[in-house]
């Protein structure tokens, strides 16, 4: 590993200059542009400040309430443009000093964002060789990725059994006879939905488990680290791979590898017209799932700190934490090993702060009560729930095969972490010195 990190780049070193001398000369060129345009450019961002917060009021309304709130918003906007227009000095300034800012912020994420091969061969290497894997291709999944990529033949070249899963098939029981037949690792290449079927029984045999992404979203091979463009490298875990254990969560029986979504979401994949246009569908839903008028779903929840909750709109409950934080690595889980549910709720919200008010925690179980059934998003499945809902997490218990190509890591895992404290570690990088830790969060 001390090898590895000894070679800094000239590439990176000069991202580290950049990031050191632009950053703080524009933000004093801003400064000084905006002392001198004063004060017009002070009234500019008074005036823009409330637009977001108006932009925010309008989510979840419809018609003319909704447009009445954009148009505000907006209004705002071209005032505070005119402002910046009359001033006579100083606006210049401002623009070249933001820019120079946005320059060395850029400079900074790319030479911080960095993760040396080391860092992969801290997964530990497979130590044996899977002799009869099979894995599981859902041809329809991702709009056909599995046929453009020709992926049945490339993992037929690399000894993998293959079987396509038909419509109304029986995944599971596929799935436990491939093990019964002596299959000794378990691969799907589909949407979520099918990897979670075809991990828990892995899980239940204690056989490997690979991830192929062939779906549409596919947010378990991008939190396992994993190229989702390139679903054919992925076939490189059946051969030669790294290995990990990572959770798996449950709710009354129902095993999930992303999340289970109670409100919008769960509403909207029941919707009929939903296969065929998607986001039309989610478009339409939305205000009378979450907007003023919305109904609450008529359930019962406590958080970690003894607060009950019984208007909530949207609850989802994830197998790990998502990063929610609107940084880089947003929407997916720093790690899959935390043992650990995460848990959003929304609520109506009141005054200017919105139309909702967002709770976020974490636990290990959670149990949601109610009256009636729920329409449930399980990994983009639409199922039917009887309240009460028993989530929990299982540690651990999944052992997943990487190709070796894979860090293993999810976006928010690799994500840079700007802020004072990496002053220093940008100095020793432009110096060509390996800076004293690694700029990744650890690994999970």
């Amino acid at each position: 590993m001390d090898g590895e990190r000894r070679v800094i780049s000239l590439r990176r070193r000069i991202e580290a200059v950049l990031a050191l001398v632009a950053t703080p000369v524009g933000a004093v060129l801003a400064l000084v542009g905006f002392v001198l345009g004063l004060p017009e450019l002070l009234l500019a961002a008074l005036v823009l400040a409330p637009a977001p917060a108006f932009l925010w009021r309008a989510l979840g309304r419809r018609g003319t309430s909704r447009w009445s709130w954009v148009i505000a918003s907006f209004g705002l906007g071209f005032v505070s443009l005119w402002l910046v227009w009359s001033a006579d000095r100083g606006v210049g300034l401002v623009f070249a000093g933001a820019l120079l800012v946005l320059l060395g912020g850029g400079s900074a994420a790319a030479a911080l964002y960095h993760v040396p091969r080391s860092e992969q061969s801290r997964l530990p290497r497979s130590r044996h060789r899977v002799e009869r894997p099979v894995l599981f291709v859902n041809p329809r999944s991702g709009g056909g990725t599995a046929v453009r990529t020709n992926l049945v033949a490339e993992a037929e070249a690399r000894g993998v059994r293959v079987v396509l899963i038909e419509p109304g098939v029986d995944l599971r029981a596929l799935a436990r006879a491939a093990v019964d037949g002596g299959a000794d690792c378990l691969g799907a290449a589909g949407g979520d939905g099918t990897m979670a079927v075809v991990a828990d029984v892995a899980c239940e045999y204690g056989v490997p488990f690979v991830c192929v992404p062939a779906g549409t979203r596919n947010h378990f091979a991008l939190d396992l680290g994993l190229d989702r463009t390139d679903p054919v490298e992925a076939l490189g875990a059946f051969v030669r791979s790294n290995s990990m254990r990572v959770d798996l969560a449950r709710v009354n029986g129902h095993t999930f590898v992303n999340n289970v979504s109670v409100g919008v979401y769960g509403e909207v994949v029941a919707d009929e017209q939903y296969r065929g246009n998607k986001l039309g569908t989610a478009l339409q839903r939305l205000p009378d799932l979450v907007g003023p008028g919305a109904d609450p779903l008529g359930i019962e929840v406590v958080d970690d700190t003894g607060r009950r909750h019984t208007d909530a709109v949207v609850l989802l409950v994830s197998n790990n934490r998502y990063e929610l934080s609107p940084r880089p690595g947003f929407g997916s889980r720093p790690s899959l090993r935390d043992g650990e549910l995460g848990v959003v709720l929304v609520q109506p919200g009141a005054g200017l702060l919105g139309p909702v008010e967002v709770s976020t925690w974490q636990t290990q179980t959670l149990e949601v009560t109610g009256a009636r059934t729920l329409n449930v998003g399980l990994d983009g499945e639409s199922i039917q729930l009887e309240p009460p809902l028993r989530f929990r997490v299982l540690p651990g218990v999944l052992r997943v095969r990487l190709p070796v190509s894979a860090p293993g890591l999810s976006p928010s895992a690799l994500r840079p972490r700007l802020g004072p404290e990496r002053v220093g570690e940008l100095w020793s990088i432009a110096q060509g010195v390996p800076p004293g830790s690694l700029a990744v969060d650890p690994l999970p």
